[in-house]
């Protein structure tokens, strides 16, 4: 019970982190996006970690596999983006 109740918050923050790039071009998003980094600036790093450690910890199987690999794809594409936005719109 214990690992279905790990897997199935792992699932929700992985929507919770993912929902923000599915409606990026639309009002919607941009609220989502700002709602998400209002937490934290590194709130979503530390959110798809949280998410990683609940699947890990979770049923076994093929839903341990693609939630692992789908917060760890998060992980680094927030990564990049927390990167460009901390260092790549410097003035020279």
């Amino acid at each position: 019970m214990k690992q279905k109740l790990l897997s199935i918050f792992s699932f929700l923050l992985f929507l919770a982190l993912l929902i923000p790039f599915a409606y990026s071009s639309s009002r919607l998003g941009t609220l989502l996006f700002e709602g998400l980094f209002a937490l934290g600036f590194y709130s979503p790093l530390v959110l798809a970690a949280i998410g990683f450690i609940a699947a890990w910890s979770g049923v076994k199987g093929v839903y341990r596999m693609l939630l692992t690999s789908g917060h760890g794809f998060l992980f680094v594409l927030y990564a990049v983006l927390l990167f460009v936005a901390k260092f790549g719109f410097q003035e020279p």
